[in-house]
């Protein structure tokens, strides 16, 4: 006989679904899973008639594709999955959500971020605030960096104060218009839900664009947050 058992992530792995030009997914991650202890990030597309209809919600949209290994969405274990079948909803699937189209396919496009997270960590409340930017000009996004239960997963939408860029000594020119990669950038706050970022604060970042020969690259900027997409701690505090 053979084993057809499948791997423990393998699962329903629901997904927040946010953006315009271009949508996002986001894994929804719970540490008490196994299946679902991944942060992961990536842009994706539906046919015309699909992405008109999500486009035209103006408020949360979740997406549940049917069961598949989160795994293969690794760009690190190989080419990543091309596409995910099922269901956009208006609102979080398991929480009152109806659906708005069934049977679809997302067409993934790029995985940008994807992390294993370690059940057996725990949250530092005295570490800086930090979050992953991403996005086009126009349509930044900020996704809080997850480490350690108990912790929040959060998406917010944001943008950059004109004249506020201050770069680190010795680096010079203008910030990247877009951010095709997520970049960390820290906040001088504590790293909690209460001190999280909300709709309407306005505060400084220190944006972290990585090591070149040349040394570290990073500059300082005020950011705007324009609203809040997605907000959650409770699957995050097992």
């Amino acid at each position: 006989m053979h084993d057809h058992a499948q791997p423990e992530t393998f699962d329903v792995h629901g997904m927040l679904l946010f953006g315009d030009d271009p949508l996002y997914f986001s894994h929804l991650p719970m540490f008490h899973v196994p299946a679902h202890r991944f942060q992961a990030l990536m842009e994706v597309d539906f046919r015309d008639d699909v992405r008109e209809a999500v486009r035209k919600v103006d408020d949360l949209r979740t997406f549940v594709p049917d069961p598949f290994d989160i795994l293969e969405l690794d760009p690190d274990a190989g080419p990543v999955r091309a596409s995910l079948r099922g269901t956009v909803f208006r609102g979080h699937f398991e929480r009152g959500g109806t659906p708005i189209a069934e049977d679809v396919t997302a067409r993934v496009k790029r995985v940008f971020l994807f992390r294993r997270l370690d059940p057996a960590a725990r949250h530092d409340d005295e570490a800086p605030l930090r979050y992953l930017c991403f996005g086009r000009a126009g349509g930044l996004h900020l996704a809080h960096e997850i480490t350690a239960r108990p912790d929040f997963d959060q998406v917010l939408t944001v943008r950059l104060v004109p004249g506020t860029v201050r770069h680190e000594p010795g680096v010079t020119g203008e910030p990247p218009a877009d951010f095709e990669r997520p970049v960390p950038v820290t906040f001088g706050r504590a790293d909690t839900p209460r001190r999280r970022l909300v709709a309407g604060d306005t505060a400084e970042g220190a944006f972290d664009l990585g090591v070149s020969r040349t040394g570290e690259h990073g500059f300082h900027a005020r950011v705007e947050v324009a609203g809040e997409i997605y907000m959650e701690t409770g699957d995050l505090s097992m």
